[in-house]
This record gives structure tokens, C-alpha cells and sequence, in this order.
């Protein structure tokens, strides 16, 4: 249980744009167990969304008119976050917006790991019909509610967790070398 840390992220776009970061849900587990999460409304740049986006998550610019930029956001959650590996359901999106929020506020993004638990479940269990997250998590048993930025990083945190204990796997590390799969990094290209 020891090496059973990590921080599980997801965020919500308003528009298109992978700058344009509306929410942050972050699921901290440490030591195998879950000691923390939190979950924040994030205002985009202009407040602007684009109604696609509001129609898949339900956030509006009335939601986020007050709601801290993402610099004042990202602070605070790299704070909880620390040293630990993220995690994420279709991490080059979520890493995406990581990226591109921070090159726009001229942040020098994390020196962090992450890996990806679409990846690592294909891996885990080959036979699935499909790999979104609303399937993955039925699979495992995970409580969903779609499109919410909390609810879809604890629900990426329930996948990895039962893809270690498919595979006895005592770290996450030890997942992805069980997997074949290479360390990769948010602050490198």
C-alpha cells in the first residue's frame, strides 16, 4: 500500500480551446487510501463558453462570473497535489488543458508524472467494448456522474485502483512496468 499514491485530476473545458479550463476535480490517495479531494469552478478566459460545452457539462458563465481564474486555482491545487503522480481518464486531454492553462498565465507547468487509465485499462482488460469512461468505470463499479470534474477524477482513481488489484500490482509504478508502458511528463513536449 505503500506506493499507492497518486492525484487524480479531471477538468471541464468551456469552449473548444484547451485553455479554457471551467472546472478542477482532484482525488488525492496516499498510502492506497483516499485523503482528500476537492473540486473547484474555474472562470475561462472572457467568461466565454461555447454551448456544446455547456450542453456535455452543465457550466455557464453565471456559474463561474466569480469563480477565481486558473492560475489562483492551479495554485491551490498543486499545493494538495505536491509531489504526486497524476492520473487522469484520457490524460493528454486533461494534461492538455494543464499545458495550455499554464502557458496562458506563464506558469512553468509541473515537473510531474502522469499516466493515462484509458491506456492502462486497455491493457488491464483487453476484452472491454470500449474504453470511455462511463464503461470502465460500470466495469469496476464506480459511482459516475458524468461531466463532473470531481466525479470523473474519483471515478478515474476507482479504475487505476482496480487495475493494480487485477494485476497485484503493490505501486503504480509497478502497474506500468507490469504494462510496458514509459513514465512520461507534463512539463516535457
Amino acid at each position: 500500500m505503500l506506493g499507492m499514491r497518486w492525484a487524480a485530476v479531471d477538468f471541464e473545458t468551456a469552449t473548444r480551446s484547451r485553455s479554457s479550463a471551467c472546472a478542477l476535480g482532484v482525488v488525492i490517495v496516499e498510502n492506497g487510501e483516499e485523503v482528500d479531494r476537492r473540486a473547484w469552478l474555474i472562470q475561462p478566459p472572457g467568461n466565454h463558453y461555447e454551448p456544446w460545452n455547456t450542453k456535455i457539462h452543465g457550466i455557464a458563465p453565471r456559474d463561474t462570473q466569480h469563480a477565481p481564474s486558473f492560475d489562483e486555482v492551479w495554485f491551490e491545487a498543486m499545493t494538495l497535489i505536491g509531489d504526486r503522480a497524476l492520473v487522469a481518464h484520457n490524460a493528454t486531454f486533461d494534461i492538455g488543458v494543464i499545458r495550455r492553462c499554464c502557458e496562458e498565465f506563464s506558469i512553468a507547468p509541473p515537473s510531474a508524472s502522469y499516466h493515462c487509465t484509458v491506456q492502462i485499462s486497455r491493457r488491464t482488460w483487453p476484452d472491454l467494448s470500449a474504453y470511455k469512461l462511463p464503461i470502465v468505470a460500470g466495469h469496476v463499479g464506480a459511482i459516475l456522474d458524468h461531466h463532473d470534474a470531481l466525479s470523473d477524477a474519483a471515478a478515474c482513481s476507482s479504475v487505476l485502483r482496480a487495475c493494480m488489484e487485477e494485476i497485484g500490482a503493490a505501486s503504480l509504478g509497478a502497474l506500468v512496468e507490469h504494462h510496458g508502458m514509459r513514465e512520461r511528463r507534463v512539463d516535457a513536449p
